[in-house]
């Protein structure tokens, strides 16, 4: 691979407190003589769909976007970077940081063999989500994790029926529903009983959230398949207090009869990757932490 000479930094302020790593990295690449710029960013819990970054002010010749935070910040970056096709890594200032590839302590070494082009690229797909209602389309964002149909603030249940591909696939009385990518498949579709996916795969899981019917299983399909959720009128109430979230970052509240339809972005995340790790190395090593 080509050598890495310009980089964007993404710091999340939440995670890097005084921006000790921050500054840590931005001495070693002035060291460097690379170019760099320092975006700094402050996430809040109410800031709604709100980006954090905005994607017009990353030169087009960056050769990579470096973010300091946890998996949710890495998450965020690509969303908000979404058109720009430029490869992101993550200095993991969180938890288990399965998408961050690295640590503190590994900076100086890890950018060192940016620098020198000893790295691999990782294409993960991403899902786009659009609700129509009466025929109109109304919103629609974009996914790295996953979208997901769920409750608002009300204990009530959501009704809703699935298609895949048109295919009539089941009627649910849930919490809600996870379709997941592979690269969210270690997110909340784990944490729900749904299957862990190969990252790399073209497939996704569909995970019914404390389904109340008999049939609760997860499914996966094709992520090339079309994938249709119709909110139901009925006794639940259902239209009054359902929600889609997209990555959990952005939300639209949905209302019965609303149409979400799912389907393969045409977009990629690219993800830099330094260590020769298979999938299932660290996946083990994630799940020891856990």
């Amino acid at each position: 691979m080509k050598n890495m000479k310009k980089f964007y930094i993404i710091a999340n302020s939440d995670k890097d407190k005084d921006l000790v790593v921050t500054h840590e990295l931005e001495e070693y690449l002035k060291s460097k003589e690379v170019a760099y710029h320092i975006h700094v960013i402050t996430p809040k819990e109410d800031a709604g769909n709100a980006r954090f970054t905005n994607e017009d002010e990353i030169d087009d010749d960056t050769d990579c976007i470096i973010v300091t935070g946890g998996d949710g910040t890495l998450i965020q970056a690509s969303r908000d970077i979404r058109d720009k096709n430029i490869p992101l890594i993550g200095i993991n200032l969180g938890y288990l940081g399965y998408l961050t590839e690295i640590e503190k302590e590994d900076i100086q070494k890890d950018i060192d063999m940016l620098l020198d082009g000893n790295y691999t690229l990782e294409s993960r797909i991403m899902l786009n989500g659009s609700v129509y209602r009466d025929g109109k389309l109304v919103f629609e964002d974009i996914s790295l994790n996953d979208i997901v149909v769920g409750r608002a603030e009300s204990l009530r249940i959501v009704d809703f029926k699935m298609y895949v591909d048109g295919e009539f696939l089941n009627l649910y009385s849930a919490d809600g529903v996870i379709v997941s990518t592979p690269t969210g498949s270690t997110a909340y579709n784990l944490s729900a009983g749904g299957p862990i996916l190969e990252p790399k795969t073209n497939i996704v899981a569909i995970t019914p959230i404390c389904s109340h019917t008999l049939n609760n299983r997860s499914v996966v399909i094709s992520a090339d398949s079309d994938v249709d959720v119709v909110i139901c009128p009925g006794r639940h109430l259902s239209g009054n207090n359902t929600v889609a979230y997209f990555d959990g970052n952005s939300t639209f509240l949905l209302k019965e009869n609303d149409v979400l339809k799912i389907r393969k972005s045409k977009l990629t995340t690219k993800f830099v990757r330094i260590h020769n790790k298979s999938f299932i190395e660290i996946l083990h090593s994630k799940m020891d932490r856990a």
